[in-house]
């Protein structure tokens, strides 16, 4: 017999809009520590994440699955089209570069909450990022 736990579920991850070529940075977090620690503090870390995709896109969609174990999951992601390594932002802290979250959360004057972004896998599941 299979222990719930244990078993995996594909996500498939479609992101939207992107509107010039470069890298995506997608991670994916299973807890609100570090999730808030890498997107409102940007003391980014690459051992808070579950796992991450690190790859050149064109314009308009990018696709991918991946297997994780049921659980709560949020996921952040930039495109990173001047190839620097880091999300670029205006004089005001506002991002130039295109960005987006799970759920297509959004927070006032910064990163949305994990709560705002997370979600349950349980099952097999797809989820859509518009990005910004």
């Amino acid at each position: 017999m299979t222990d719930i736990n244990s078993q995996t579920f594909k996500l498939n991850i479609e992101i939207e809009n992107i509107e010039q070529k470069g890298t995506v940075y997608l991670a994916i977090y299973d807890n609100s520590t570090s999730f808030d620690q890498d997107n409102k503090n940007k003391n980014v870390n690459k051992n808070r994440w579950v796992k991450s995709i690190v790859e050149v896109v064109n314009k308009n969609s990018f696709t991918r699955n991946v297997e994780l174990k049921k659980g709560v999951y949020a996921i952040s992601l930039f495109v990173d089209s001047n190839n620097n390594k880091i999300i670029d932002k205006n004089l005001l802290g506002i991002p130039t570069e295109q960005y987006g979250f799970s759920n297509n959360a959004s927070g006032f004057l910064g990163s949305p909450s994990y709560k705002d972004a997370s979600f349950n896998l349980v099952d097999d599941l797809d989820i859509k990022i518009s990005l910004k």
